[in-house]
């Protein structure tokens, strides 16, 4: 099967650059809706909707939006992309959750997926002060509470920091037994909840080489797991009809950085204890972290710093050096985000599809997707 591609739609609004104070389209139904229906349009089988409490591309005043109201607004503006809903636990209590994305798939139509993210940002000006493996263990709690109440009628747990008493939840998904799961996280406790719990383990990606000593370290954790276990990871991309254009292009998204909003980044980055983000900033000192492999983004971003800069035929060579490491569902963005989901999905997608079936790595007759694709290519 060929590898999925998905877009990300922030949650701080759409700009051709970031670094600044604010975005130029600050976040709004009309913002997130574009960017989702552009990257349906565009071929994209799945829509990443991010949380953080901060904006992660502007300044400390940029307004952020929830991804649950987020993932509520571009639900009936789109038909067929997944939403893949990044949930904070310690931000909002399970039982809400539950029923809030339970309601998101039967608005959707059964097309919600959830990803648990734990580590990362200090959270502790909200209350939320656990240490780093601390949060992985309310987190494990916060997933059996989750698929409980989604999957039982009468829901009784008794745990460290949740405790239920014949709970119930209506509506139950749309999906069966329940929503699917994404666990994301580099740690060995994060690494450990996604081989229990997970359908997916998400990781941020350096290089196809790293990516495949990743998921070659995490397929030998999976003895005695019944079902396979799915591979995530996540890319920046700035493609071009040259790789001259395209470093042109990449550095432009970074020209207008203002230098208050450089030095507040840098604060909140340093409080991250994110074994990932720690490795994705590492990296970005680097600048060149492989052929057509950029890691200038990591002055502003915290994680996926990393950006496919090339030509369409660079970028398709190096998506399908992604797929062949072992990912099974890759998440790409740039900025602007409305116009560059555009730009892949007319010039890079169909190249990577042409070269899937070149290579040999899909059965065509078996791929839809691929046929529809081809076409558009020729």
């Amino acid at each position: 099967m060929s590898i999925e591609l998905a877009w990300y739609m922030s949650c701080d609004g759409d700009s051709a650059h970031i670094g600044q104070k604010f975005a130029d389209n600050p976040p709004s139904f009309e913002s997130f809706s574009r960017i989702a229906q552009n990257a349906e349009k565009s071929g994209f089988t799945t829509l990443l909707v991010p949380t953080s409490q901060i904006s992660g591309h502007y300044g400390p005043q940029a307004p952020t939006w929830d991804s649950i109201i987020n993932a509520a607004t571009v639900a009936p503006a789109t038909k067929t992309i997944k939403l893949l809903l990044a949930v904070r636990p310690g931000m909002i209590h399970p039982a809400y959750c539950a029923r809030m994305m339970a309601s998101l798939d039967e608005l959707s139509g059964g097309r919600i997926m959830y990803n648990i993210v734990t580590g990362g940002s200090d959270l502790s000006a909200y209350g939320d002060d656990l240490d780093h493996d601390t949060r992985y263990e309310r987190t494990e709690e916060y997933i059996q509470v989750l698929e409980g109440l989604w999957t039982q009628e009468k829901f009784s747990f008794e745990g460290k920091y949740y405790n239920f008493r014949d709970a119930s939840v209506y509506p139950k998904p749309v999906q069966k037994p329940r929503i699917p799961f994404y666990m994301a996280g580099a740690s060995g406790i994060a690494r450990r909840i996604a081989v229990e719990y997970g359908d997916y383990w998400v990781f941020w990606g350096e290089n196809p080489e790293q990516v495949r000593e990743q998921i070659e370290g995490m397929e030998k954790n999976l003895e005695g797991r019944e079902r396979p276990l799915g591979y995530v990871t996540r890319f920046q991309i700035m493609a071009r009809e040259t790789e001259e254009e395209a470093f042109e292009a990449a550095e432009e998204v970074l020209s207008q950085v203002d230098p208050d909003v450089l030095a507040h980044r840098g604060k909140v980055i340093a409080r991250f204890d994110s074994k990932g983000t720690k490795n994705q900033q590492e990296r970005a000192k680097e600048e060149m972290v492989g052929p057509n492999l950029w890691a200038g983004m990591g002055r502003i971003r915290s994680g996926s710093a990393v950006t496919i800069v090339g030509s369409y035929e660079q970028c398709a060579e190096k998506i399908i050096e992604i797929e062949k490491a072992g990912v099974n569902l890759l998440i790409l963005s740039g900025f602007p985000l409305h116009s560059e989901c555009q730009r892949v999905g007319e010039k890079v997608i169909p190249l990577v599809r042409q070269m899937e079936r070149q290579q040999g790595l899909v059965n065509e007759e078996d791929d839809e997707f691929l046929k529809t694709a081809l076409a558009a290519a020729s």
